[in-house]
């Protein structure tokens, strides 16, 4: 439940180099795994794309933020900044705007930020701009769009780090985030080790399985020369 105070960032383990970047596994595979083990969805909407960057792996830093005209530029502006400069390398800053998606969240000025300290990146439930810069920067960046007007003087921060829902799916604090091309899934921080496990293992049943499927023109014929190989 997303509550109006500040909270201070707690430490979190950069899990994105201890799994090498997750490059032996996709997003589709995490999600199948993911869901599979805690039995809820586990991929945010197809709405929130790569925009900038590449794969993105890590775990989450939320940020829950409301609808507020009256808001100071300024104040959420400082609130944001402290987020990221006290985010654990590695960390991926998801965010979520409550109610009209098209304002901007981020820009060049925070990926700049993020990419000098370390971070693995952005997910924004909401538009980011400056795409050029973006690009230029290099930070992964998923979102929902790219809009020109800013949230500032719009939104406020109303929660660091409670859980929150973005593009569908729930994400709280320290759950891995993974962003490819496909998508972005998103790994309950009590099931990690298990679901990387178990996506590695996915990847690895599916490189197997596509030259066999294309080698006798059956998948049936490919599950059983499969499983052959590996008795």
């Amino acid at each position: 439940m997303i509550v109006s105070h500040w909270y201070t960032l707690p430490i979190l383990i950069p899990l994105a180099a201890s799994l090498g970047q997750g490059r032996d596994f996709s997003s589709s595979d995490a999600a199948d795994a993911a869901e599979r083990l805690s039995g809820r969805r586990a991929h945010m909407s197809g709405d929130i794309k790569r925009i900038a960057g590449s794969r993105l792996v890590g775990p989450a830093v939320t940020l829950g933020i409301v609808r507020d005209d009256a808001a100071s530029l300024t104040v959420e502006g400082l609130k944001a900044i402290k987020v990221v400069e006290e985010a654990s390398p590695g960390s991926v800053i998801v965010a979520c705007l409550d109610g009209a998606k098209d304002f901007a969240v981020f820009g060049a000025t925070f990926a700049t930020l993020a990419k000098s300290r370390g971070l693995g990146g952005f997910v924004v439930d909401g538009g980011m701009r400056g795409l050029a810069d973006l690009r230029r920067i290099g930070v992964p960046v998923f979102a929902g769009s790219t809009v020109p007007g800013s949230a500032g003087g719009h939104y406020r921060l109303q929660a660091v780090n409670e859980t929150i829902s973005c593009g569908g799916a729930q994400v709280s604090p320290g759950d891995l985030v993974v962003g490819d091309e496909d998508g972005v899934a998103v790994v309950p921080k009590a099931i990690i080790t298990e679901a990387i496990a178990m996506a590695k293992s996915l990847r690895e049943e599916k490189d197997a399985m596509l030259p066999l499927i294309a080698r006798y023109r059956s998948y049936t014929k490919a599950v059983e020369e499969y499983r052959r190989k590996r008795r």
